[in-house]
This record gives structure tokens, sequence and C-alpha cells, in this order.
């Protein structure tokens, strides 16, 4: 369910946070709901009426916290709840004694309310400050009181059964927000390593990765080659169309790039109408064949049915890296023989022929 709402793109950061808060609430207050309802009859049984009057009307605070809750009045909700924790763990306490467990409930509302963000830091550490003094003057006030009711027996039972149960809404809460947290940041990282119009690696974070490839395929013995394409006539088509239009070619393009990558390549926006593309296990060869299918693919994209007369093609400056050669150096050569297309007739792909700087020039099949 959690992931769930962190995917939702139409939602900001902040109101992911409000879904999980309120997802944590609710579902506690329900859970409460539904304690304090048995209470009712098994405090009636052992003869405590005093207590199954307390519950009757916890009932209704928490009935009315959860409706506060369907009404996006979360914050409030969470304060008539910790009013009546306050309140319940008092009666009880002074009637049954502490040695029933009721107490610890104080520890639960006290970290439940450090999650409401609608209250300052400093005033919800205050409160939860206060809930956990409350607690401590329990120990102080009803020491003395012992228990005078039914089933005496079964009160160290009762005494474990309220700590588990007091404990269950914070392993809950602070399992869901461990978990948006971990989501967040795996989302935070995805969105630092990717272009955010083409979802392509952004150059700064794909270095990283060619490098470690360029690593990996040094002690694997296998091919890499480097491609550095750039989209023809690029800016003309931003004069002429406009840049919503030039986006649009942009997002076709990098579909385009993302179907013609295997789990072994890597591609990579590069800067403004420039990729750069990354394809493992590869030779000369295979690279040059995969990079022609992709530029005819690219070449035979329909245009846009309001512009039928625009056409969009790309050129390409292939070279296969040399195990001892820098990337600095590839990319030099690869960026050159893509000049080298550019200034041949566009909607080609050139190769560079290694350190020698020579280059093989084939021209785009029509």
């Amino acid at each position: 369910m959690i992931k769930h709402l962190l995917k939702q793109p139409t939602q900001s950061g902040l109101e992911e946070i409000e879904h999980v808060k309120f997802l944590i609430i609710s579902r506690i207050a329900y859970f409460a709901l539904a304690v304090h309802a048995l209470l009712i009859p098994a405090f009636a049984h052992i003869g405590a009426n005093t207590l199954a009057i307390v519950n009757v009307l916890s009932v209704f605070a928490w009935g009315g916290g959860i409706f506060l809750i369907n009404q996006g009045l979360t914050s409030l909700a969470l304060r008539v709840f910790c009013l009546e924790v306050l309140i319940h763990a008092v009666v009880v306490c002074a009637t049954l004694g502490l040695s029933a467990g009721f107490q610890f409930y104080l520890w639960t509302i006290s970290c439940i309310l450090m999650i409401d963000y609608q209250l300052p830091l400093k005033r919800a550490a205050i409160y939860s400050f206060l809930m956990i003094i409350t607690f401590a003057l329990l120990y102080v006030f009803f020491a003395e009181v012992t228990y005078t009711f039914s089933y005496p027996e079964l009160i160290p039972h009762i005494n474990v059964i309220n700590i588990i149960i007091a404990g269950l809404p914070m392993v809950y809460g602070i399992g869901l927000i461990r978990e948006i947290t971990i989501s967040q940041r795996i989302e935070l990282t995805e969105m630092a390593s990717r272009d955010p119009l083409t979802k392509l690696y952004n150059r700064r974070f794909a270095k990283k990765l060619i490098l470690a490839a360029h690593k990996k395929s040094i002690e694997n013995a296998d091919n890499l080659c480097l491609v550095m394409a750039d989209i023809d006539h690029f800016k003309n088509i931003n004069d002429s169309y406009g840049h919503d239009k030039g986006d649009t070619i942009l997002l076709n393009i990098s579909a385009a790039i993302r179907a013609f990558l295997t789990e072994n390549d890597i591609a990579v926006r590069w800067g403004g109408e420039e990729f750069l593309l990354l394809l493992g296990h590869t030779n000369q060869q295979q690279a040059f064949a995969k990079v022609e299918a992709l530029r005819q693919q690219i070449a035979a994209i329909e245009p846009h049915q309001d512009f039928p007369e625009l056409t969009v093609t790309m050129s390409f400056g292939l070279i296969e890296w040399q195990p001892l050669a820098s990337l600095e150096c590839m990319l030099q050569q690869a960026d050159a023989a893509l000049y080298k297309s550019k200034h041949s007739g566009r909607n080609k792909t050139t190769i560079a022929t290694g350190q020698s700087s020579v280059f093989n020039n084939i021209d785009a099949v029509s």
C-alpha cells in the first residue's frame, strides 16, 4: 500500500507524507477502537463498572477521532486520542493499580504524537515528554493501589498482553515510516541519476557507470563500444516548431533508444540533443549493425500529424573502446566521428578507427 502511494506521480512529497500519516493513524485508531470495545464487557464482568463506563466514552472518543481523520483533520484527531489515552491511563491505574499494565499506552501515544507534522517539532516533543512524565507520576501516586476485582491470578498475563498491544502500534508506525524513508531515498537517488525529461541517465551519474563497465570489461576481456549521437537540425526544429515539439521529439527518440538497449548497455542524455550510448559485449562490427538499425528506426518515426513535412534523423559517431585508453580519449574520438557524420550529409554512422583518428564513413542507407 505504501509503495503504491509513493509511486503516484500526481502527489508531492508532502502529500505522500500526509497519506502515510493518515494510513498510520487511521489503522491505529480502528485497532484502539476495537480494544476499547472489548474492554467494556471485560471490565463489567470483573465488577469494574466505572471503568466499563469510561471505556464507553473511550469508544466514542476514538470513533469521533476516526470521523475527524476522514474529514482531513488528522492533527485534531491526534489531540483527541492523546487526551483519551491520558485520561484512560490515569483512571484505570487509579482503579486497578499498575500491575495490569494500562500505563504503557502512554508510551505509544507519546511516539504517535511525534508524527503530527502540523505541530512544531518543539511543541510535539513537549507533549510527548509530558506523556512520559505522566507515566512516571503514575508510579508515584498509584504504586500502592492493589487489584481488588475478580480473577487476580490473571493480572500478570493481562500486564504482558497490554505491553504487547501497546507496542504493536509503535512497531507498525515506525515500520511504515522506515518504508517511506527507504522508498524516498531510492526515489531521490533515481531522480539524481536521471535526466528529468527523457528519463535516461544524466551525464554526471553515467560517467561512474561507464567507468565501472569499462573496468569490468577489462577484467572479463569483453568488447565495449562508445557511440555519440546527435539529432540533426534540432535547433532549427526548435526555432520553427517550438520547444514543446522539440521536447516531444526528445521523448520519442529516448523511447526508441530505451527499446534498443540490452541489459549490458547504458544510454545517457549527454546534453541538449546529444546522446551517449555504451554498448556492452559488442565489437565494432556488431555495434555498427545495431546503431544502423537504431538510426533507420528513428528516421522511420512518423512525423507529427500537424507537421507532415517534419522529419527527424540522427547522426552517430562510433568507436570500439581500446582497453588502455581513457574515457576522455574515447569520447573525443567518438565525438570527432560524429562531427564527420554531421558534416558529410548527416543521418549517417561514422566509425572512428581507434587511436589513429582515421575515419571510416559509411553512408546512410536511404
